[in-house]
């Protein structure tokens, strides 16, 4: 096998393996979050969230759900099945996140910035 063969074969393996386990989520969000937090793993970075659901989800509760997940309130768009929220996302609470509610379709979200931990805690001094 030739080292580009291998390479595509251990790319294909990596969506397997988001696919199984996050298969809610969008597998462009894991792979960016996964690389800024290999180049500054000392960050936290901040995604611009969003969440699509079943129309059978419980409005209210699903709210409920992300602002205890998150710190955060989420904003809601059509008819309860689009939520947006600004976080500092880890795979951690991604899964948590995908895993919440089974109502969940798909989740996405773009990277928005970084806060450092460093700068943070300094300017709070």
């Amino acid at each position: 096998m030739s080292q580009l063969e291998d390479l595509i074969q251990k790319f294909e393996e990596f969506q397997q393996a988001c696919k199984s386990v996050l298969p809610e989520v969008a597998r462009r969000l894991i792979e960016d979050l996964i690389l800024h937090q290999q180049e500054n793993p000392g960050l936290e970075y901040i995604y611009k969230i969003e969440i699509f659901t079943r129309k059978e989800a419980n409005v209210n509760k699903f709210k409920q759900v992300i602002l205890e997940k998150t710190g955060m309130i989420p904003e809601v768009y059509d008819s309860g099945t689009h939520y947006i929220v600004n976080y500092k996302l880890s795979l951690e609470t991604l899964k948590e996140l995908s895993q919440c509610d089974p109502n969940i379709l798909e989740i996405g979200g773009e990277y928005i910035g970084n806060i450092g931990l460093k700068e943070f805690e300094h300017r709070y001094e």
